[in-house]
């Protein structure tokens, strides 16, 4: 881990990096909570029937 931690030392700005990955990862978790936290009963119900369904005859 000796290399790679004096190779991303050299690195200007790499700190940053996470810092945004984080940022947009916990953005993403947000909505995808409030999404579902909102979605109504019965949208709810249609899309746990959904694998269950079958078109093919």
């Amino acid at each position: 881990m000796g290399i790679v931690t004096r190779l991303l030392n050299d690195i200007e700005g790499i700190y940053w990096f996470p810092v945004i990955s984080l940022i947009l990862f916990m953005g993403l978790f947000g909505v995808m909570v409030v999404h579902t936290l909102s979605m109504s009963r019965k949208r709810d119900e249609e899309l746990g029937r959904l694998p269950l369904d079958s078109d093919e005859q």
